[in-house]
């Protein structure tokens, strides 16, 4: 019998400066089995124009050594901390030393006075899932 846990990890991306591409390569733990999902985030609470930014930035990650491009995403942001999404779902089977790679780009609208930018954070959840063999 299989026991299968699920585990969070976190990856936070320094935005800035405004339309600024921030590659990513990021090797989640050899432990990890299965990338079931991903959930982004702008934890930050910015004293932004408007309170929900639709299009904050992109991101767009490949797994498994580029094999697999399962996520051109585009980030939002929401003064309300308290309104979360569900995960986007991936159920990618991960490979092992396979790094996941791409990039964020940031599209110039988190302004905040004066219609300034505003650096921020963004939070990259992957949902993961390990498999331990009985």
């Amino acid at each position: 019998m299989d026991c299968i846990n699920i585990k969070w990890e976190i990856v936070q991306v320094q935005v800035k400066k405004e339309n600024q591409i921030i590659p990513i390569d990021i090797k989640l733990p050899d432990e990890i089995d299965v990338c079931e999902g991903i959930y982004l985030s702008i934890p930050e609470k910015l004293n932004t124009l408007k309170s929900f930014i639709s299009q904050a930035g992109e991101l767009s990650l490949s797994f498994n050594a580029k094999q697999k491009h399962l996520l051109h995403f585009t980030a939002e942001y929401n003064k309300d901390l308290s309104d979360k999404k569900k995960s986007i779902k991936l159920n990618c089977q991960l490979e092992n030393n396979k790094n996941i790679t791409g990039y964020y780009i940031d599209y110039a609208n988190v302004k905040g006075e004066n219609n300034r930018f505003l650096p921020y954070t963004l939070s990259i959840y992957f949902e993961c899932k390990t498999i331990q063999k009985h």
